[in-house]
């Protein structure tokens, strides 16, 4: 570890140099690299772990980091204790445990919860500590490359509901569907993220779709998949990763939503289209979409021109990437679903 001359000691070598008595200089300080310096929070490295050509990522089209696109915000960097911990009393800074000082903290990087219809923790007044240990919040020594690879996150639906009534649905999922595939609500992806203008330094566009909710695996689980589509010189990307939406509801969803449905139908035979293009507008589908591999999804890839979206003509198929330790549903778990289910 290098070590870095106080200036005391640079003193001391100067006066000595030119013949002057000078007295011992004090002990080089070594800086103290503490547990929170490996933490995800403090590097902020899981975007750029993601985005690499190593990973499959977004790198492979643009060869360009996610530094160099403007994808990683020096804000969302917590480099210091300040950060979540600083609050100023009568004109002096105080270290505090308050958790509304935390709960800023969170959401000048991970956005606020919905004021107008908030999920049913945020009706109870949780806040995101409620959940979230401080272990994931501090690290624990180990420098993860992303949150969603085992071992990073502490927090379960399970911790706080260990006593789920024994309904059919929960009896017949069992294991194997995470609890927010049919708790979550419907919530919004992007299309189309033009790469180009961020890296021009511009504000970042795409087109948000609403009323979508996606299914991969991922540890062990279907769960719930967010999902990105890019464009860089004509080029074309398609990326999921897992994500918990923070808009769970207390009622789950009924068979039919997931079970034989018109989307599932689609997808198995390969004509599903989850979003088109037409009068100049992106129309999208509204429901659960599992996804599987390969993707023979038609969806609309467009370049800007002077501030509108137009479509490219005849785009490349675009690269799939199955991002944060996720992978697609199996075949066998799509011909579960297109069985038609009877509530019970």
């Amino acid at each position: 570890m290098a070590r870095h001359l106080t200036f005391g000691a640079v003193a001391f070598l100067m006066s000595a140099a030119v013949g002057a008595s000078a007295q011992s200089a004090p002990p080089a300080q070594v800086p103290d690299e503490g547990f929170y310096s490996k933490s995800l929070h403090f590097t902020n490295r899981g975007i750029e772990f993601v985005y690499s050509k190593e990973q499959g990522g977004l790198e492979q089209i643009t060869g360009l980091s996610a530094s160099e696109v403007g994808c990683v915000k020096a804000k969302c960097h917590a480099t210091s204790c300040d950060t979540c911990h600083r609050k100023d009393v009568g004109g002096k800074a105080t270290y505090s445990l308050d958790p509304a000082v935390a709960q800023t903290a969170c959401e000048g990087c991970h956005g606020a919860a919905e004021k107008d219809d908030p999920d049913v923790h945020a009706r109870k007044g949780m806040k995101c500590m409620s959940c979230h240990s401080t272990r994931e919040i501090h690290g624990d020594g180990v420098a993860y490359d992303t949150y969603t690879q085992p071992g990073v996150l502490d927090t379960s639906c399970e911790k706080c509901h260990s006593d789920v009534s024994k309904s059919a649905s929960h009896t017949v999922h069992g294991n194997k569907l995470d609890c927010s595939a049919c708790h979550s609500r419907a919530y919004q992806v992007c299309l189309n993220c033009h790469v180009e203008a961020r890296i021009r330094g511009e504000k970042g566009t795409s087109v948000p779709v609403t009323g979508v909710l996606l299914l991969v695996n991922h540890g062990g689980k279907v769960t719930t998949a967010n999902l990105l589509t890019c464009v860089y010189k004509s080029r074309t990307m398609i990326t999921l990763a897992p994500t918990f939406a923070h808009s769970i509801a207390k009622q789950g969803r009924a068979c039919a939503d997931c079970h034989d449905s018109a989307i599932v139908r689609g997808v198995g035979s390969g004509t599903f289209r989850p979003a088109t293009w037409a009068d100049g507008k992106v129309t999208n589908v509204q429901g659960v979409i599992p996804v599987v591999d390969p993707l023979a999804w038609k969806l609309p890839f467009l370049d800007q021109k002077d501030g509108a979206w137009v479509p490219i003509a005849d785009p490349a198929p675009p690269i799939v990437h199955f991002s944060g330790n996720c992978a697609p549903l199996t075949r066998e778990q799509l011909a579960s679903l297109a069985k038609a289910q009877v509530e019970k």
